[in-house]
């Protein structure tokens, strides 16, 4: 039997790997856009885990992680616009 937010830390922990193996290759080439998806993936990974907050009861937790994701998004767009 699976646990049933298992899709969301599935989510979250292939993220996170993804953003550091991303933002690695981003720093060793210098492309910014692969530093950029690096990032937005950082910020899928906070999205999930406000979700698996969400589904354990923990409301307020989540609240405070969706509201990090969402200006960590805006601040990286905005940034993403202004320099390119």
């Amino acid at each position: 039997m699976r646990h049933p937010l298992e899709k969301w830390i599935r989510i979250e922990i292939i993220s996170i790997i993804a953003g550091v193996f991303l933002g690695i290759f981003a720093w060793i080439t210098g492309w910014m856009l692969f530093l950029f998806f690096a990032c937005y993936l950082f910020v899928l990974s906070i999205i999930s885990n406000a979700f698996i907050l969400l589904n354990t009861r923990r409301a307020s937790d989540a609240l405070k992680q969706m509201v990090r994701a969402a200006l960590l998004f805006l601040f990286l767009t905005s940034l993403f616009f202004y320099l390119s």
